[in-house]
């Protein structure tokens, strides 16, 4: 039988993302007041201009590049997660297959615990928050190298992770 599901999580924000928000919008203000004295500066005027309306394109893709979205696409084994930024953009955060992980638990659980302070795995955090109750790692090995996935998986997701590999896959029941 085939599985395929796809499953959206959209990243929680944190105070880090609001101060990002705030301090941007302070400094496109700063810029927007500074605006009618650069205009008046001979021949570097319009240049100072373009300057200013430059930062503050700038400023506003970093705000709006705080609304993240995550996509895990399963299909029979294959897991492909995706980063969607301020819905516009994708782009591939990585792939794996279920048959070849080694571990798949709860970021609670005690299994995390043995890899929680190891800095030779790379970390894709790809989940709404660490600290909620159902997300889950994935240790899996790419080109001789380890890493973990953090992420928010639903039913079907872990189910098929647990039918492919049950002996590596430990859910909270």
């Amino acid at each position: 039988m085939d599985i395929f599901t796809e499953c959206m999580v959209k990243k929680k924000k944190g105070t880090i993302d609001y101060l990002k928000v705030v301090l941007c919008i302070l400094i496109i203000i700063t810029v927007l007041m500074a605006m009618p004295f650069v205009s008046q500066v001979k021949y570097v005027g319009i240049i100072l201009f373009m300057v200013c309306a430059g930062v503050i394109y700038l400023l506003y893709n970093i705000i709006i590049s705080i609304n993240l979205e995550y996509e895990y696409t399963f299909t029979n084994g294959a897991m492909d997660v995706d980063k969607i930024i301020a819905a516009r953009r994708r782009k591939r955060i990585t792939s794996l297959n279920a048959r070849s992980i080694e571990i798949m638990a709860s970021v609670h659980s005690n299994e995390a615990g043995a890899y929680a302070n190891d800095k030779s795995i790379k970390r894709y955090y790809a989940c709404t928050s660490v600290d909620d109750s159902d997300t889950y790692f994935v240790i899996y090995t790419e080109n001789n190298k380890k890493y973990m996935l953090i992420f928010n998986p639903n039913e079907t997701i872990k189910d098929g992770f647990k039918r492919l590999n049950p002996q590596k896959v430990f859910l909270a029941d």
